[in-house]
């Protein structure tokens, strides 16, 4: 996402957008193979569990740093200001709807912060850690912007996920190797987020 420094640092600081920000929350599974699913954005599914509900709306209060700082701490993030922009890779294996549509309104949010708008793709990523490779059915992009974001199934995928590539590459070449432990941040995150992981 084109961002200059200024922009970058003030999104990591802001508090995360209301759902308001995304215009269309409900098409989260457009094109998928559960597409017409509900997407719970409100949590009203987990009303039973009301410290489930509380630790979503807690994350939701975070601000991208102290978000991206806790997930950096167990690794498997990439998030870094590079060449003018947002750039950010961020896995979960077997991950839940809820901490990736947190994900989702943190990326919607940074729209407010950009020089131009651009698009966010969300994959799910249970077997293999890549971008979805051909005959992957991805889901909906969220576009976002300036204004707000919202999901679409009319881009073109297959040149986003091109142009995803080299943030991908980066991101597997911090991964540990070989039976390795270690996860190396120092190319795959910014110096301000290294300074908060714990």
């Amino acid at each position: 996402m084109p961002m200059s420094r200024a922009g970058f640092d003030g999104w990591l600081a802001a508090p995360l957008p209301g759902l308001d920000v995304i215009a269309n929350p409900a098409a989260m599974w457009t094109g998928w193979a559960i597409d017409g699913a509900g997407t719970d954005w409100d949590l009203t599914d987990l009303a039973g569990s009301p410290a489930a509900v509380a630790g979503i709306r807690a994350a939701r209060a975070r601000t991208p740093l102290e978000l991206l700082a806790a997930r950096a701490a167990g690794g498997f993030t990439l998030a870094r200001h590079r060449d003018d922009a947002l750039e950010i890779y961020l896995y979960d294996y077997h991950g839940d709807v809820y901490s990736t549509q947190t994900d989702l309104l943190m990326l919607a949010g940074a729209g407010r912060f950009a020089d131009a708008g651009a698009p966010v793709l969300h994959w799910g990523g249970d077997v293999y850690p890549d971008l979805p490779l051909g005959g992957d059915q991805p889901l909906a992009v969220l576009l976002v912007g300036r204004d707000g974001a919202r999901f679409t199934d009319r881009h073109p995928v297959g040149a986003l996920i091109e142009s995803l590539r080299p943030v991908e590459a980066a991101f597997l070449a911090a991964a540990p190797v070989d039976g390795e432990d270690s996860w190396d941040p120092t190319e795959v995150l910014d110096p301000t987020i290294r300074d908060h992981v714990a």
